[in-house]
């Protein structure tokens, strides 16, 4: 396991979920405060070492006082202990009384009271009372007086009588969405047809409006006359190809009329996508739509710039798979300057592509791809081009950012790697773990490793720059 060999401060953080060493049996040569669990059967106690011998933390534990905050219903008659006594005081039932009460006490209150003895009762013109039960307990049923015999079919009359519905009503009002009231008295007869015909009469300035779930089929010719306008909420069938010069040509005919052909739409912002074309582009877009790059800017990803035409491959395109891109004045590029080439690896480096885009790493393997890239140079990173060729060398070796070295008690490690940014890490040269002890990064190249004891091995000092 690792070993610490310096204090560890958590300043003032919490340790939490951690087991206090749970050992069968009493460590040796403790320290004062070094603290156990005993995990022995029937022990199973934490204990800590008070410079002498081992204590049970459990036996320090004790109340030394008890108190009632409440003394007009809790007394405390021994408040020392070791066993502690309470008494509760009781009182009658008052307006006011801040005593508990037993229940006797609650029952005499509630019985001083009162109780109903009788209750009387009368029928009202549609209701009947029935009294039944004890002068303490009575039971009141209420029932319909009508007379008559209920049903689903009959209603209950102003006369509290239940009957059935006339046959006819004599006189209603007829009423509709919009417009004045009209009165159906003896004589009249309004007729509603539904289905499949409705016959009606309206006046040249009248508005027919027929809102049908079935359809409206006219066998002969609709003729429309007037200045007004003609609007139509449903579907109007059209002809499916139009033939002749005054016919109607539906959109469903003119979109396949027109799908291929190229649709000049305007410029693209690729900055701002706009219009959206990659976020969430329009349903509407058709194949052929053509675009014009204004502003350099991301395509689904793909870098495009001012200049560059986009089509539309499919109608409603939601992938750059969906689209071409036709790139605008591209050059091979060099080390300044943005353009078509690829990147080939050198000593120690690896290249992979995504998307154009080339990524240089420290291994070694084989890439190549053209594209529209631009490597530069880095630290420990050499870059050369030759007609629009980067090839990217490692030139930084192990030994300029690590170090390593043994001691074997607390000291300084001179390291000379020229920066404060390093890592430091400890083992024990016969063991092989990791051990931790304060490290002082004191210049940029030596470090201070302390030790608050000194360790029982050597300690192998392993130092990495970082950056």
């Amino acid at each position: 396991m690792a070993q610490y060999l310096s204090n560890i401060d958590l300043s003032k953080n919490q340790l939490q979920n951690a087991a206090l060493h749970p050992v069968a049996t009493t460590p040796g040569t403790p320290v004062e405060g070094q603290v156990y669990f005993d995990t022995t059967p029937g022990d199973k106690k934490m204990y800590y070492y008070n410079g002498t011998a081992w204590v049970f933390m459990g036996s320090q534990g004790d109340i030394t006082a008890i108190q009632s905050s409440t003394t007009s219903q809790l007394t405390v008659t021994n408040g020392t202990g070791p066993i502690p006594s309470l008494a509760i005081i009781t009182g009658a039932v008052a307006n006011g009384s801040t005593a508990l009460a037993t229940g006797d006490q609650i029952y005499d209150f509630v019985v001083g009271q009162g109780y109903v003895e009788s209750v009387g009762r009368a029928n009202s013109t549609f209701v009947n009372l029935a009294l039944s039960g004890t002068a303490t307990n009575p039971v009141l049923t209420a029932s319909l007086s009508a007379s008559g015999t209920p049903g689903s079919g009959n209603f209950l009359r102003g006369d509290n009588t239940w009957a059935a519905p006339p046959a006819q009503y004599t006189s209603w009002i007829l009423a509709g969405d919009s417009g004045s009231s009209q009165a159906i008295t003896d004589g009249n007869t309004a007729t509603f047809a539904g289905g499949t015909n409705i016959s009606t009469v309206a006046s040249a300035t009248d508005t027919l409006t027929v809102n049908l779930n079935d359809s409206i089929t006219l066998a002969g010719t609709l003729t429309v006359n007037g200045t007004g306008q003609s609007s139509f909420a449903g579907q109007v069938t059209i002809p499916a190809t139009p033939t002749a010069n005054t016919d109607a040509a539906s959109k469903q005919y003119v979109d396949n009329s027109v799908v291929g052909n190229l649709v000049y739409q305007g410029g693209y912002n690729a900055a701002t996508n706009t219009p959206d074309l990659d976020s969430s582009p329009s349903s509407s877009i058709k194949k052929g739509w053509t675009y014009t790059v204004t502003a350099d800017g991301s395509f689904f990803t793909e870098q495009v710039r001012v200049g560059d035409v986009l089509i539309a491959e499919v109608n409603a395109p939601t992938a750059l798979a969906d689209w071409t891109t036709v790139q605008n004045n591209i050059d091979l590029a060099t080390l300044s300057t943005v353009g078509i080439g690829n990147v080939n690896p050198g000593e120690g480096i690896d290249v992979s592509y995504s998307n154009g885009t080339a990524t240089v790493s420290g291994e070694d393997s084989s890439a190549t791809n053209k594209g529209i890239v631009i490597v530069g140079a880095g630290t420990g990173i050499s870059v050369a081009y030759s007609s629009g060729t980067a090839t990217v060398t490692n030139t930084e070796t192990n030994s300029n950012s690590t170090f390593a070295a043994t001691i074997t008690s607390t000291g300084a490690v001179t390291h000379n790697l020229g920066t404060k940014d390093v890592i430091v890490q400890l083992y024990d040269t016969v063991t092989d773990e990791t051990v931790y002890a304060d490290v002082e990064r004191n210049s940029t190249s030596q470090v201070t490793i302390t030790f608050a004891a000194t360790p029982t091995n050597s300690i192998r000092v392993l130092v990495q720059k970082i950056g």
